[in-house]
């Protein structure tokens, strides 16, 4: 993500506006010259919105925790705070943080591939670069990773398993709330391992989820073979959350209620809990125990309903969204197909798309970058260096800014 160190640095000079306590507030994202409203959205109603709920007592003047919560398929950000539904005042009433309940219309939290040409829409790259930097922006949140969770449900448990691996250095807990958190489910690939072809991808599986929402999948996610599913799936990329506290929850597909309103599935005509969103999260949780990912993982009864997903966000915040974590980590991995992005203290921007899932690995004061089919620029609060991958980079050695072409 682009100016994050820079803009928490300027956190203490950043007052949001007054606001009484459990206040819900409704605002508005910049949405890229309005290409989001006109052209990912068409139709929406002016710029990309949030929604905000601040804790009990709101103080401006404060520092506070911050929760970034993901809406689902078909819904919007309204969808975590409305009544029958995620009704977060009451939900998460108590919490001693910053709610913050971004747009992500239908888009899988992904920069779509679109033929190759990655292009609009590209919800991924909004959401680091553009809505957590407007957070920051206009509240105060605390520094430190051990303060900064990200939670959401359906396919925003998949946007949640994904960008918490995008963003490590940010997020120190992440919650997935019976997420859709494997794109292939039926594959014999054992975790961790290497990313050969496979058959039978939930996209291929559950094609109406696409459909549904008038979206083809290649379209998102490419190929199903393809190294940029690959590189979107949560599975394969279990290794990324090695440093992040990780909880998962899941239905069994047995009806519950949590005695609040619930009118109505708002999932009906897709796939169950049972038969789609638990086989792909024991999956996804055996993924993340292999890599020795500090994970919580909750099975229960309940179906893919607002009844299930309260009490789930519920349990999250009573596991502890903002216990400490490791806060400058050492020694990881990162395997990503993105173009530009942020791991731990180094910003890194390809010359060109990297044409192959790519991995950052740092050891110490060694940064290996494996092929990417492009040079890539590395970035630090020290400089900079622009290299040919395969690269290993000493991490201690003077950066200079002048060796680096502008983004």
């Amino acid at each position: 993500m682009r100016r994050v160190a820079l803009i928490a640095a300027l956190l203490a000079c950043v007052v949001a506006p007054a606001a009484r306590g459990s206040d819900l507030i409704e605002t508005k994202v910049p949405d890229r010259n309005g290409e989001i409203a006109d052209r990912w959205l068409p139709g929406y109603p002016g710029p990309p919105r949030a929604r905000v709920l601040l804790p009990d007592g709101y103080d401006p003047a404060k520092r506070y925790p911050l929760l970034v919560l993901l809406a689902g398929l078909s819904s919007n950000y309204r969808v975590w705070s409305e009544p029958g539904q995620g009704q977060i005042a009451k939900t998460a009433a108590g919490f001693n943080g910053i709610i913050v309940m971004p747009e992500g219309g239908s888009g899988w939290y992904a920069d779509w591939w679109n033929g190759g040409r990655r292009g609009d829409p590209s919800w991924e790259t909004y959401t680091l670069d553009d809505v957590i930097p407007q957070i920051l922006d206009r509240y105060r949140i605390r520094r430190g990773r051990r303060w900064h969770a990200l939670a959401g449900v359906s396919m925003g448990g998949l946007g949640t398993a994904y960008l918490g691996g995008r963003l490590p250095g940010f997020f120190g807990s992440i919650a997935v709330i019976s997420g859709l958190v494997d794109g292939h489910l039926h594959s014999d690939v054992a975790p961790g391992a290497p990313y050969p072809p496979v058959e039978g991808t939930v996209q291929s599986l559950i094609p109406e989820l696409y459909a549904g929402a008038g979206i083809d999948p290649q379209a998102v996610m490419g190929p199903d073979q393809g190294f940029y599913s690959f590189g979107h799936d949560p599975v394969k990329l279990a290794a990324n959350l090695r440093r992040t506290r990780v909880f998962m929850a899941v239905g069994d597909g047995t009806p519950t209620s949590d005695g609040e309103p619930n009118p109505g599935n708002v999932v009906t005509d897709q796939p169950s809990e049972a038969a789609i969103i638990r086989p792909a999260s024991d999956h996804y949780a055996e993924a993340l125990s292999a890599a020795g990912v500090d994970l919580t993982y909750q099975p229960h009864a309940g179906i893919h309903d607002w009844a299930n997903f309260r009490v789930e966000l519920r349990d999250a915040i009573d596991w502890g969204l903002f216990r400490p974590v490791e806060e400058h980590a050492t020694h990881w991995i990162n395997d990503t197909v993105a173009t530009h992005g942020q791991l731990w203290e180094f910003g890194y921007s390809f010359d060109a798309p990297p044409d192959r899932i790519v991995r950052f690995q740092r050891s110490g004061g060694r940064l290996s970058v494996s092929a990417a089919g492009s040079a890539v620029t590395l970035t630090t609060e020290r400089g900079c260096v622009h290299v040919a991958t395969p690269a290993v980079i000493d991490v201690r050695a003077s950066w200079r800014a002048r060796s680096c072409p502008s983004r």
